[in-house]
Order: structure tokens, then C-alpha cells, then sequence
């Protein structure tokens, strides 16, 4: 009887054979668990709980901001925001200039280039992400309630591979 996975050859990724009623099983799965992950994520009303129980008035939009900033760690154009976002630059403008009224990002000359200018978080924004942060963990860690290390250990390690996967593909998307 075949193997569902067989040794990769020459650093090559593990060969499922075409077919394999395990591998179709399973992958019907995680397909029908996704679709439940992307819904759930994306639904406003979770993040509105999430934003509710982290005690801060922000949109899903500017929270997402507030998250690129922060894994960016330094102040970024416009355009490099929008291209993180995967939106246009005048639609990241339009939020930058409402955060920037709610004193959550501030804005400098681009020391490069006179025209353009650069974003940051301010202190407040830092706190504000914190809070957005804080609150999803909690969230996570009901979600995850119950499970054993090993499984949380399993877990993370075979999200991690998948998101690994999805966002070469995803570069690889953005490059053809």
C-alpha cells in the first residue's frame, strides 16, 4: 500500500500521490475550515468585539494600519503602507489623515524626497494596538482552550508552514 507522503528528493517538498483518499479527505477539510477561518476573521461583528473588549473606538481598516506600522518598526510612505495593505495610496492617504486626527499615527517630510512624507505611530498608537492586541489573544486563547501543549505546538508549527506557503504564493501572484 502507498505511502500518503514519501521522502523529498534533493530538498524538494514531500509528493502526495494524485488521489490519495486520505489526502482528498483531509484536504476537503481544511478547505471547509478555512472558509469558517476567513468568515470568522474578516466578519465585522468579531472585530467589533474584539475592538469593543480592547476599549478603543478604531476600524478595521485603521487597526490594520496601526499593525503594519508596528511590524514595519520605523516610519514608511504612504505608498509602502498601501502596498503592505494591498489598497491604493489614496485610500491609505484618507485613513492616515483620520488616524493622524485621532493622534494615533503622525506624519513628517520624507527626508529623501520634499514631496513625500513619512508615517508613524505615535505613542497613543502604540498603546491603542496594544489594547486591539491584548484583546485578540484573549479571544485566541478561549478559542484554544483546552487544548494540550502538543497540540497548540502542532498547531502553530502547521499554521506557521501553511502561511509560509501562502504568502510565497502570494508574492509569487504579486510578480506575475
Amino acid at each position: 500500500m502507498p505511502q500518503a507522503n514519501t521522502l523529498p528528493q534533493s530538498g524538494s517538498a514531500p509528493v502526495r500521490p494524485e488521489g490519495s483518499p486520505v489526502a482528498n479527505a483531509a484536504v476537503e477539510q481544511i478547505q471547509q475550515s478555512l472558509q469558517v477561518v476567513a468568515r470568522s476573521v474578516t466578519q465585522v461583528r468579531v472585530h467589533e468585539r474584539l475592538l469593543q473588549a480592547a476599549g478603543v473606538r478604531l476600524d478595521r481598516a485603521g487597526a490594520a494600519a496601526l499593525y503594519k506600522l508596528h511590524l514595519h518598526g520605523d516610519a514608511i510612505r504612504v505608498t509602502a503602507l498601501a502596498e503592505m495593505l494591498g489598497v491604493d495610496a489614496p485610500t491609505v492617504t484618507r485613513k492616515v489623515q483620520q488616524l493622524e486626527r485621532d493622534g494615533l499615527v503622525i506624519r513628517h517630510a520624507d527626508p529623501d524626497d520634499g514631496r513625500a512624507s513619512r508615517i508613524r505611530l505615535t505613542p497613543a498608537g502604540r498603546r491603542t494596538l496594544e489594547r486591539v492586541l491584548k484583546a485578540r489573544r484573549a479571544w485566541l486563547d478561549r478559542l484554544l482552550e483546552g487544548w494540550d501543549d502538543q497540540d497548540l505546538t502542532k498547531f502553530g508549527a502547521l499554521l506557521g508552514r501553511f502561511s509560509a506557503s501562502l504568502e510565497r504564493d502570494m508574492e509569487d501572484a504579486r510578480g506575475s
